[in-house]
Order: structure tokens, then C-alpha cells, then sequence
């Protein structure tokens, strides 16, 4: 029994090394490096880390604009700090509340404030908190924005991800900023 023990000791003390080995020595394409094929996670923040100006606020783990709809200069902000150490395109991934037509968007850029009609992200309406990636309106409409999902080239270094109230009742409770996948060629 002794040394039944030793044995289921010994392995369980081996499994760590042999996953992280497995990990390293992962066989890739010619040509490709590990890193290249594995998606990075990206940044993840609550709602709670933004730098926040009235009339947006938070509570109850998320963030609204918690007066009428707002015009852009009206909205208040949402202020995210992040940082990426590769250039490239990038998308935000968004943990967000949109109850109705008139309860489902934000004005939404990085590293600039937004601008309108063009930076509005049209929510498309949920029912709870559903994960939902950031759009832009451009020159489509409420109900179809022209850049689903917006895709935003950065170069590596420090951020800010701006994000202005415009109707009350749209609900933002986490964010992620992820490397984007590659783009889909057109269907003929």
C-alpha cells in the first residue's frame, strides 16, 4: 500500500511538468511559430476600471448613463487605460445590457474622442447581460452599422479606449480588447 502511494504521488507531481512540456513543445506548421497559431486572450476589465465622468456612473458592477439620452458633449466618459505590445488590428469583445431600440448604444473610439454619427456603436438589443463586439455606425443606420465588427489598428504601446453615454438604460459591465481574427474574403 506504501508504495501504491509513492506512485500516485510521483505522478501527480509529474502531470504539472509534462502539461507545461506539452505546452512548449507543441508541434506547429512548417514555417509557423506556436504563438502564431494560438489566439491570444486579449485584456479583460470590469466595468469598474474606467475613469468615469458624470453623467455616467457606475453601480451594481456596470456602467450607465444615468440621464436622459445625451448628445456627445453631454454623455460624460468612460476612460479605459490599456496597453498592446504588437501592431495590428484589434476588436472589443463587451459583456453589455441592451434592452430595446431606445436602451442600446454608446459612442465608442480609441486614443481620440468620439465623433457623431459616425463613432456610434449600435447595440443590437439583448435580453441580459449577452457578450456583444463593438461596432461602428459610419455611414449605415441604427439598426445596420457599416463596420460590424469595428476593427481598430494600433501600434504597440499605450491606449485609451473612450467611451461616451448616449441613451440611458444601455448597461456596459466588461470589456475585452483582443487581437481580431483575420478577415473573411467577400462571397462572390
Amino acid at each position: 500500500m506504501k508504495q501504491l502511494s509513492s506512485i500516485v504521488l510521483a505522478c501527480a507531481l509529474a502531470m504539472p511538468a509534462l502539461a507545461q512540456d506539452a505546452k512548449t513543445n507543441a508541434v506547429t506548421e512548417p514555417g509557423k511559430s506556436a504563438a502564431a497559431e494560438v489566439q491570444p486572450p486579449g485584456q479583460s476589465f470590469p466595468a469598474s476600471a474606467a475613469v468615469l465622468t458624470a453623467p455616467l456612473v457606475f453601480t451594481n458592477d456596470y456602467l450607465f448613463l444615468a440621464s436622459a439620452q445625451a448628445e456627445l458633449p453631454d454623455g460624460g466618459k468612460a476612460v479605459f487605460n490599456f496597453n498592446v505590445a504588437n501592431a495590428g488590428n484589434y476588436v472589443i469583445e463587451t459583456l453589455v445590457n441592451a434592452p430595446d431600440e431606445s436602451s442600446n448604444s454608446f459612442f465608442v473610439n480609441i486614443d481620440a474622442q468620439p465623433t457623431d454619427p459616425d463613432m456610434i456603436w449600435d447595440v443590437p438589443v439583448t435580453t441580459g447581460f449577452e457578450k456583444r463586439v463593438m461596432s461602428w455606425r459610419g455611414s449605415g443606420t441604427d439598426s445596420s452599422d457599416e463596420f460590424v465588427p469595428k476593427r481598430f489598428k494600433l501600434e504597440p504601446g499605450a491606449h485609451t479606449l473612450v467611451i461616451v453615454g448616449r441613451e440611458p438604460g444601455t448597461l456596459l459591465k466588461s470589456l475585452t480588447i483582443r487581437p481580431a481574427p483575420p478577415e473573411q474574403p467577400a462571397s462572390p
